[in-house]
């Protein structure tokens, strides 16, 4: 393990990544035109982002940097932040840059934000950037929400190939990712996980082939990391940039994953209205939920007559109660 400084912050990173990290940095991925993608994963509270805060902060230290159209911004004065003062000045113009898009822009959490950076970042002679996609799909619960962010992510590495750039995704788990990201585009994951015995992290490493076996093994025998590696680090409980930097990537993580959470409700819900709406035309059409309910399911869409019912029920009550409040309502009330 040897010891670098990032940020006037001293801290251990492995001694083969900082050889590999130097062959990238300081402009030398654009000498070559490439670019590389690494994937990070790990359980809940295994450091998974901390670990990939590291290793990207040496190759380009402005990852820790808020900025505005590629230009640094002084920082704000540093406050009690692990308190998480609610009305604190630093947490009032922290947010403001939150919402401006210039708190921590190299940090993503969501695809569209991924996309939106790597169109802007670009290496060049004697800088590399790098971008990280931190907590990818954390908080998605909907099949159709992950879709949507692996094809954003997929768009995103498509694009990327003319900048130059190292992109970081940090995944709950590799297996969530689809194909094109997970076996052809990503050159190596970085595993974390605790040790059993003795607690520390310990991060697993896979090259891009063992990666391409244990992706076609988990997707078939269900999710793990069965083949043996003997590449393998560890890494300790300190961020690059110091307090400085941890409580304005705490408070950024914070509000993207809140935000993300209520965008995927809203999605849910929108398709679920649109649903209950064309299933009481429907119903209105063929007047019994027994006979809708058996022409669904020859659709493959199974709802049975009771579930038909207590939606139609539902949309009747809801078009009744709208109606209300814009001034509609009639006396026959059939119609809807």
């Amino acid at each position: 393990m040897g010891i670098v400084k990032v940020a006037d912050s001293e801290y251990y990173m492995n001694d083969n990544l900082i050889k590999k990290w130097d062959d990238l940095k300081e402009g030398k991925l654009k000498k070559i035109d490439e670019d590389r993608s690494y994937v990070t994963d790990g359980r809940e509270r295994s450091g998974k982002s901390l670990f990939t805060i590291q290793q990207a902060a040496y190759i380009d230290p402005e990852i820790l940097e808020d900025q505005y159209q590629g230009e640094v911004l002084p920082h704000i004065p540093f406050g009690n932040a692990k308190s998480w003062e609610e009305d604190s000045q630093w947490r009032r113009e922290a947010t403001i840059r939150y919402n401006e898009g210039t708190l921590l822009p190299q940090i993503a959490f969501g695809a569209k934000e991924i996309l939106g950076a790597i169109r802007f970042y670009k290496s060049e002679e004697g800088k590399t950037k790098c971008i990280d996609f931190d907590e990818a799909f954390r908080g998605m619960s909907g099949k159709g929400a992950l879709s949507k962010e692996n094809k954003k992510l997929t768009q995103a590495l498509m694009e990327m190939g003319q900048s130059n750039l190292v992109l970081w995704i940090v995944s709950p788990s590799f297996f969530l990712l689809e194909l094109y990201p997970a076996m052809i585009r990503s050159n190596a994951l970085f595993h974390v996980q605790k040790d059993k015995k003795s607690k520390k992290r310990v991060v697993r490493i896979f090259n891009y082939n063992k990666k391409a076996k244990l992706y076609q093994i988990g997707i078939r025998k269900g999710w793990g990391y069965f083949l043996p590696t003997k590449e393998r680090t560890n890494f300790y409980n300190k961020y690059p940039g110091g307090d400085d930097f941890e409580w304005r990537y705490r408070l950024k993580k914070q509000l993207s994953l809140r935000e993300v959470g209520e965008v995927e409700v809203k999605e849910e819900h929108k398709w679920k209205k649109q649903r209950d709406i064309l299933i009481n035309h429907f119903y209105s059409i063929e007047k019994s939920l027994r006979k809708l309910s058996t022409k669904l399911k020859e659709m493959k869409i199974s709802i049975s007559a009771q579930e038909l019912g207590t939606i139609v029920k539902q949309v009747k009550e809801e078009l009744k109660n709208s109606m209300v409040e814009d001034g509609k309502i009639t006396e026959n009330m059939e119609e809807l």
